[in-house]
């Protein structure tokens, strides 16, 4: 394994060692400054698909939706009334 750089400023810049044993942070635990391309991403986004999200979901399309979890159940409850061996 190689060995990282050692001199002035090295442990900085990477940060104390972890803690044995200690969690790491989360994104929602540490606060940071935003990211102006995160900040330019998600408001493209969100002007670009707003609008589509906020439409309805197509009554063909909860149907299927419908259908195919009905299906899975059907395998399921076949697979646990099959004797194992």
């Amino acid at each position: 394994m190689p060995k990282r750089p050692a001199g002035p400023g090295c442990r900085d810049e990477i940060g104390p060692a972890p803690t044995a044993g200690a969690p790491k942070p989360d994104d929602f635990s540490v606060e940071r400054k935003p990211d102006p391309f995160e900040l330019w991403l998600r408001r493209g986004l969100h002007k670009a698909f707003d609008a589509i999200a906020g439409e309805p979901v197509p009554e063909d399309l909860l149907r299927l939706i419908e259908e195919d979890r009905a299906e899975r159940e059907r395998i399921r409850q076949r697979r646990a009334a099959k004797p194992k061996g």
